[in-house]
């Protein structure tokens, strides 16, 4: 009879990486050593429910939380270089700019009345006689290819925001991609922030209500305050800066949003 808590190779060597193995851990990579047991049914599938409810999902619940109820945290223990506890900055961002730019883009728009609003602009009725078509029907075109296309700059516009932190913050001696790990973060709260209130809008509406669309204007309080506290925590300046370095990103950042979206129109329009 097979010793279950024997380990398959004989040799006390990594069958990963090769490295002599002192203990059930290898010290080079990391792999830990394979018994005959850890192919047993039972043990695979406890560690399948051990990952999805203690690590991952500690690790899910605990940034998301952070994010919201504690601004500049994640960005501040990312740069101090305590990373095993939260989602990685690159990771958080990609996944709440899918998550917006599925359903809340479109949604938000929709609103603030935008697809009815280029229905009735001259370009449209003009490319719509010239193509046969109802100038409600191409303006739904037109939407559509300008998300695919403002979702691409956006993905860039981060870059930029980068940058605008480079050049508030260029006294404090900190790198780009220190300000561009701050930017992500912040980024990732404003799609979560949108993606909820286009959520409320839809939730409300499938139960018979409506909304006002000016309840988006609370929008922008709520991120300025959130951005201030953030920089706050990140860049430890004084109060009054701090109130006046946010008020000044949160200008150049509403900018490049609507420039980005012009341009996705433009772009949209040129191929309609």
């Amino acid at each position: 009879m097979v010793d279950a808590t024997q380990p398959i190779w004989q040799t006390e060597a990594c069958p990963n990486c090769g490295a002599a193995l002192r203990g059930e851990y290898c010290h080079s990579c990391g792999q830990k050593k394979i018994h005959r047991h850890d192919f047993a049914l039972r043990h695979f599938f406890g560690h399948v429910v051990h990952e999805f409810t203690h690590l991952d999902s500690n690790k899910i619940l605990g940034t998301f939380v952070t994010l919201i109820f504690r601004p500049g945290h994640l960005a501040a223990e990312y740069l101090a270089g305590r990373k095993g506890s939260y989602i990685n900055p690159v990771r958080l961002y990609l996944t709440f700019s899918a998550i917006y730019f599925l359903f809340a883009w479109s949604a938000l728009s929709d609103i603030r009345g935008g697809v009815a609003r280029t229905a009735r602009s001259q370009a449209t009725i003009a490319i719509a006689k010239k193509k046969g078509i109802e100038p409600l029907a191409l303006a739904q075109k037109i939407y559509q290819k300008a998300e695919k296309y403002a979702a691409a700059f956006r993905f860039g516009s981060v870059l930029v925001s980068g940058l605008f932190l480079t050049l508030l913050f260029y006294r404090t001696g900190k790198y780009f991609v220190e300000h561009l790990v701050f930017s992500l973060y912040l980024y990732s709260f404003d799609f979560f922030f949108k993606s909820v209130f286009a959520l409320l809008f839809i939730v409300v509406a499938a139960a018979g209500g409506q909304l006002p669309a000016r309840v988006l204007d609370l929008f922008y309080p709520i991120m300025l305050i959130y951005l201030a506290i953030a920089l706050r925590k990140v860049y430890q300046q004084s109060w009054p800066k701090t109130l006046a370095k946010s008020v000044v990103l949160f200008v150049l950042e509403t900018l490049l949003f609507i420039g980005i979206n012009m341009a996705g129109f433009i772009i949209a329009f040129s191929f309609a």
